[in-house]
């Protein structure tokens, strides 16, 4: 924390632990907060279930032109300042992370499970219920277990993106812990939490279309995130992003063990024919 606390220039020893609290409150603060209000809009109209995923499908959209486009052309522009950083935590970080993370709670924070009263979980009435909550808080604790170890492997000053506008030359990526073993584990932690609140809140099926959008979404997010940081740390994380692998439909692959499979298969081919030609 101290890190980003230096790159937002806080110097005051009050201030310091004035914005300890701040940051650590307001971004779930504002996260619930965000996810609320969409939900609210939702019940207010009384919006259908496909009118639901279409607003959820809208803000990742929205976001993805923040994330690829937007955050990237500040970022240049805010470098040439002294007090890049500052300016970005306040123009783009901290509304770009809360937004993307506010949708890993609509499956509980919708319109249609505010308007059925289903937003919180309930006391079990059954076996089942009680099997769905066990499930649903053994998930939790497993997207909250990998968040914690994401985040302590990260630290707050690179999962804040400190490293990306002060001495962004100096960056050595990180390959130990859950980054060791697949990309961007901070973001699959919140595709967990949003499972979890799938099947704590109901569950209902617009909860679980939602976690199953955002779910679709993570791995759309990979290939994004993982371009972005290609242009602004280059060959580094490129080869960073060889070497650990990532999650997509067929589980986890990284591209030296698509190389050696594809490899391993014409290898195969050449002496299957020449086998057949001798």
């Amino acid at each position: 924390m101290d890190d980003l606390l230096d790159a937002l220039r806080v110097k005051d020893e009050f201030d310091r632990k004035f914005m300890r609290y701040a940051i650590w409150i307001g971004f779930p603060l504002a996260m619930v907060g965000v996810a609320g209000c969409q939900a609210v809009f939702e019940s207010a109209f009384e919006l259908s279930m496909w009118l639901v995923l279409l607003n959820v499908t809208v803000v990742w959209l929205l976001w993805t032109f923040w994330h690829s486009v937007i955050f990237e052309w500040h970022r240049k522009r805010f470098l040439s300042h002294g007090d890049g950083y500052r300016r970005a935590f306040i123009v783009d970080i901290f509304p770009g992370v809360t937004i993307g993370f506010s949708q890993m709670l609509r499956p509980s924070f919708n319109g249609i499970n505010m308007s059925c009263n289903e937003t919180f979980p309930k006391l079990p009435r059954s076996v089942l219920d009680i099997a769905e909550d066990a499930l649903g808080i053994l998930v939790a604790i497993g997207a909250f277990a990998l968040f914690v170890s994401a985040w302590r492997t990260l630290g707050t000053a690179r999962v804040g993106f400190v490293c990306e506008f002060c001495n962004p030359v100096s960056f050595v990526p990180i390959q130990r812990g859950p980054y060791a073993r697949v990309r961007h584990p901070l973001f699959w932690s919140g595709i967990g939490l949003s499972w979890a609140c799938a099947i704590l809140s109901g569950p209902t099926m617009t909860a679980a279309a939602i976690a199953m959008l955002n779910a679709g979404y993570g791995i759309v997010y990979n290939e994004l995130e993982d371009r972005r940081l290609k242009r602004v740390f280059g060959d580094r994380y490129a080869g960073y992003a060889r070497e650990v692998p990532h999650i997509s439909p067929w589980g986890f692959t990284s591209r030296p063990l698509q190389d050696e499979q594809a490899v391993g298969k014409r290898s195969r081919r050449l002496l299957v024919a020449r086998l057949r030609a001798s």
